[in-house]
């Protein structure tokens, strides 16, 4: 219930509520809210905070990946934030928008390799970990890696014992990669085996609307303890850059923040340099909470893209195979080869990138030239014959039905464009191919009769210009001028033709005429009608009369013109009389058989009925 509150003062103005509430269910309208008795108003129970119109209260959202239902409650992680729904439910979490990435605490404009950059922590590309690249004007390889390609900067290994995935990540004398343990060794050293950890993946937990997660009040006069601090909603949280223990009672570490064992506990996250991280060379989740397992050989299982950087930015886990389902790393066709030498997708250089072969070099579909200059430094060139138009090799003179990359190359024939579905020469919008030219179609472009190829066509100055139409007396249909009725003026009536009439008669006249297609029907008895063996006729559930198909209507059923009205093999004896499909007065209606008889069937009627009445009478006498 609600109390009013009268307003008694001295002051010269007085503000205060009109309406209380009094007791918790008075906050219904507010789901999960309690009535302060303080203020008689409706709150959020402390952690939590009002969504959805001040509809609900939730739990706030503090950290990266917290259960959300509003942008607003991200707004912790500073700039560029989301409360990303990979469905249709109302409870999102909070992630990073498009193009941004988290790191440290707060999400940054994510800046991939070789780009302009203003800070190290931007610097990110396809493969995700934030201090493999550093800004140096540009984002560019950190020290302590080293570039395999653009965008691919990977852990030196140094030293035995240091973390490698490939034998070209240990980067000294007789220096491989043992894969059994993921350590740099000498060649032909035999370690020990290690087993390897099993490999799962962090749970998720489902949080419901209204679920409050369990934190300790705190104010000004109630502090948090150490390393919690209190938030404006009330209770501890954990600091930027660190988030709860499922109980609550702990601040764990995500990667990049400082930490010792006991709080970096994400996937197989470890310490290093007193700083939760993944180990050189696997990579980071988005999270930023725990580390992706890095697959080590190109044929090996995976279950995401991140898997498969090993080999590169240009990898992914590949599409499920026969018979299994099982998925394996594979190059993105359109950016990379495999390159098995250097155990990597290697992208294609464009024109004017380095290469060393011709198979480096590739523009568009087209494999295109390396061409090394006089120091022998090689750059990728388009071939002699062949024009650079915007990152292509362009030929020239392609007719219809060759090979293009774009439409400059269709020159052979005239109204051709390249088709981006077929990478074929094929023709223009409104044009089609005729005895190997582009003609216009019924509709296109022409400037004399000689355009337009199509029989019965000629070329006409209309609305929008000349254009190839069919000739009077035929009708256009899929592309075809059929001979049929030209009607100027929908359901134009037959007592007005006239010479100078907009009607022009021709083979299609009307029901049971001769016909090719339905096109020719429709345009002289409607909608309603079609070919059929050769003949216009009206479709099913419709009847000819009067010039039109109508729609069945029978006896006794409602209608408006006489038209409609329907009676098999005997039309003319039923009317639209009073809205109702009727026998005509000369035809008596028949209950028993449903019909209008005909008039002398009605004589034999009355007769009959006659001398029955005569005979009824003589029996009556007697």
């Amino acid at each position: 219930m609600y109390d009013r509150l009268g307003v008694l003062s001295s002051s010269p103005l007085t503000i205060s509520s009109v309406w209380r509430c009094t007791q918790n269910a008075d906050c219904d309208s507010l789901s999960g809210s309690v009535c302060d008795g303080a203020t008689g108003g409706c709150l959020c129970v402390p952690g939590q905070q009002p969504v959805l119109g001040g509809s609900a209260c939730v739990d706030v959202a503090p950290y990266f990946t917290s259960p959300c239902v509003e942008d607003h409650q991200c707004s912790r992680l500073f700039t560029g934030f989301e409360c990303r729904r990979l469905n249709t439910t109302a409870l999102g979490s909070c992630f990073c928008a498009e193009r941004r990435h988290y790191f440290r605490g707060r999400c940054w404009p994510t800046v991939d390799f070789g780009a302009a950059c203003t800070r190290d922590e931007e610097c990110l590309g396809a493969i995700r970990n934030p201090f493999s690249m550093s800004c140096r004007g540009s984002c560019q390889c950190s020290t302590g890696y080293y570039e395999r390609q653009r965008g691919d900067c990977r852990k030196i290994g140094l030293e035995v014992g240091d973390s490698c995935v490939l034998d070209i990540d240990c980067q000294f004398p007789n220096g491989v990669c043992d894969l059994a343990r993921l350590r740099c060794i000498y060649n032909g050293t035999t370690p020990e085996p290690e087993a390897e950890p099993p490999v799962e993946e962090p749970g998720t937990q489902i949080v419901q609307l209204n679920a409050a997660v369990p934190r300790v009040t705190c104010n000004a006069t109630t502090p948090c303890e150490q390393p919690f601090e209190c938030s404006s909603s009330g209770v501890c949280i954990c600091p930027v850059g660190y988030y709860e223990s499922p109980n609550g009672q702990r601040c764990l570490a995500e990667l990049g923040s400082p930490s010792d064992a006991d709080n970096c506990v994400g996937f197989l996250a470890t310490v290093i340099n007193g700083v939760c991280t993944c180990p050189p060379n696997l990579f980071f989740e988005e999270n930023m909470r725990d580390c992706v397992r890095a697959t080590r050989r190109f044929t090996d299982s995976c279950v995401a893209d991140n898997n498969c950087h090993t080999f590169g930015p240009a990898s992914r886990c590949g599409p499920p195979k026969e018979p299994w389902g099982f998925r394996t790393c594979a190059c993105i066709p359109e950016y990379a080869v495999w390159d098995p030498r250097q155990t990597f997708c290697r992208f294609f250089s464009g024109i004017g990138g380095t290469c060393e072969v011709d198979s480096d070099c590739q523009a568009g579909q087209l494999e295109i030239h390396c061409v090394k200059n006089v120091d022998g430094q090689g750059m990728c060139s388009c071939p002699d014959g062949l024009e650079e138009f915007e990152g292509l090799c362009l030929d020239t003179g392609l007719g219809l039905g060759d090979s293009c990359q774009h439409t400059r190359e269709c020159t052979a024939t005239a109204n051709t464009v390249c088709d981006p579905r077929s990478n074929l020469c094929a023709c223009s919008e409104g044009y089609q191919a005729n005895d190997g030219v582009c003609s216009p179609i019924i509709g296109g472009t022409c400037s004399q009769d000689a355009d337009c190829v199509i029989e019965n066509t000629e070329c006409k100055n209309g609305s929008v210009g000349f254009t190839c139409e069919c000739k009077e007396g035929f009708l256009a249909y899929q592309d075809a001028c059929w001979p049929g009725k030209y009607l100027g003026v929908p359901n134009y009536p037959p007592f007005l033709i006239t010479p100078l009439s907009p009607i022009k008669l021709t083979e299609v006249a009307g029901h049971n005429s001769t016909c090719s297609v339905s096109a020719q029907c429709i345009a002289a008895l409607g909608e309603t009608s079609v070919c059929e063996n050769n003949l216009c006729i009206c479709s099913g559930n419709h009847h000819f009369r009067d010039g039109n198909c109508w729609p069945v209507t029978r006896l006794m059923e409602s209608c408006s013109t006489i038209s409609q009205c329907y009676l098999t093999s005997a039309q003319e004896r039923v009317v639209c009389r009073n809205g109702i499909c009727q026998c005509d007065f000369q035809f008596p209606y028949s209950e028993e058989l449903n019909t209008c008889l005909p008039t002398s069937s009605a004589a034999s009627i009355k007769t009959s009925l006659f001398l029955i009445f005569i005979a009824t009478l003589a029996q009556i006498n007697s």
